[in-house]
């Protein structure tokens, strides 16, 4: 069995790419209870990462809880909302979606563990889970969602995801003459928003199932929280603007949510790339002392670093298949490569039969390490040293195996460098 995707692992036997139809699974409890509440009930005995989202209904004064209904007055946040990771976590997400089917077989179903993260608000939810027979996670009891809304469904992490409790529309600040109901939040200014996805760490033993979040944690142990930086201070970079057209300019945030900035499909890269310059690399390499010339027909050896200076959390960070690669190469005039040393870092999972990490070389906030790379005995001239990195989301044999490609876009190089040296 090949390893799967996402931070939600499923390693049961027997998978197969186009799950059965599972029906609404029969429910223990009285036909009377309305479904809504039946989910809010069971809901209320998970962990936090196992409940979907409760809006509490449209706050009075709008019309639905839809993107686009908030965009017709905030709009320039609607518009890097569109281009954002969250908006393409669900139906523009290939990797994810190739996740979700394949959680969803013969043995069960888990896939509504993922969904309270992709598609997070209850209404997003077509059938709500009311229950779990004989208390087993991917045995859950379905029923039909009363509220649904399937355009909702297609924003995936959406407006109301973080912004509508209690029927109410959560902002930063509170105070503004809003035409619907508005309250100041103050999960909004801390990290409480984005660890309800992003610090989900758990191992289900009895399903060979892992859920390996740990960005929330890693953050906490870091430097940065000390020094008064958020998750938000990176990924959603502080600007003065109006909150909504013709508004008082005052201090907000964007809303594109930069990560690594690796488009989910090929067809994101021109938005994307029109954003990259937001959004420092956690990664930066150099080479370390270089001489003004080395020595001919001797050899001698050159340094390169890399460091984790922009992260606040380990690098890679999120879903186990991330890994960084760093390469340093050495040419001589013809073009020739005479030396090369390549590093891959991240961790590396067993998956089968059981969830198990085997090692794990990432990279802590501001973390430095140093190599070394032999250069060999050559003539009088020129070398070229090539410095590369590169993020990736997917390895090319996974990508293969579930048939991703032309459909993802499993990494992008991020530094590329060349530097002469005189050879004397």
């Amino acid at each position: 069995m090949r390893p799967v995707l996402l931070a939600l692992m499923l390693l049961l036997p027997g998978c197969r790419d186009t799950p059965p139809d599972l029906g609404d699974a029969d429910s223990d409890e009285p036909s009377e209870v309305a479904p809504l509440a039946a989910a809010r009930a069971f809901s209320a005995t998970q962990p936090y990462y196992l409940q979907p989202t409760d809006s509490g209904g449209t706050p009075a004064g709008l019309t639905d809880l839809r993107a686009a209904t908030c965009g017709g007055c905030h709009e320039e946040i609607y518009k890097e909302w569109r281009i954002s990771t969250h908006a393409r976590a669900y139906l523009d997400d290939p990797q994810f979606q190739a996740e979700l089917h394949k959680s969803r077989n013969e043995n069960g179903d888990v896939g509504w563990m993922c969904l309270n993260c992709h598609t997070p608000l209850m209404t997003q939810q077509q059938r709500l889970v009311t229950g779990l027979t004989d208390g087993k996670l991917n045995q859950p009891q379905y029923r039909d969602n009363p509220d649904f809304d399937a355009k909702l469904q297609h924003e995936a992490i959406t407006c109301a995801g973080c912004h509508v409790r209690d029927g109410v529309v959560l902002g930063p600040f509170g105070d503004s003459g809003a035409p619907h109901a508005v309250r100041r939040s103050q999960d909004l200014l801390t990290n409480t928003v984005c660890t309800r996805c992003h610090q989900a760490k758990a191992h289900f033993e009895d399903l060979a199932l892992a859920c390996v979040f740990d960005t929330g944690a890693e953050f906490d142990a870091g430097p940065y929280g000390a020094e008064g930086f958020t998750c938000q201070t990176c990924h959603m970079p502080e600007i003065e603007r109006p909150l909504v057209r013709g508004g008082t300019p005052r201090k907000t945030r964007r809303h594109w949510f930069g990560g690594s900035m690796i488009p989910k499909q090929p067809r994101f890269e021109e938005e994307l790339a029109a954003i990259r310059s937001h959004y420092p690399d956690g990664l930066t390499v150099a080479w370390v002392g270089l001489p003004e010339s080395i020595p001919a027909a001797g050899a001698d050896t050159l340094r390169f670093r890399i460091e984790n200076q922009h992260a606040g959390h380990l690098l890679p960070t999120g879903d186990p298949e991330r890994f960084l690669v760093v390469s340093a190469r050495l040419r001589d005039e013809a073009g020739k490569v005479v030396g090369e040393r390549s590093e891959r870092i991240g961790a590396v999972w067993e998956w089968s039969p059981k969830p198990r990490r085997i090692s794990d070389n990432r990279l802590a906030p501001r973390e430095v390490r140093e190599f070394s790379l032999e250069v060999p005995p050559l003539p009088a001239g020129t070398l070229s040293l090539e410095l590369e990195a590169s993020k990736w989301r997917i390895n090319e044999e996974n990508q293969r195996y579930h048939q991703l490609e032309g459909k993802t876009v499993p990494g992008r190089v991020f530094h590329h460098s060349t530097t002469t040296l005189a050879i004397r």
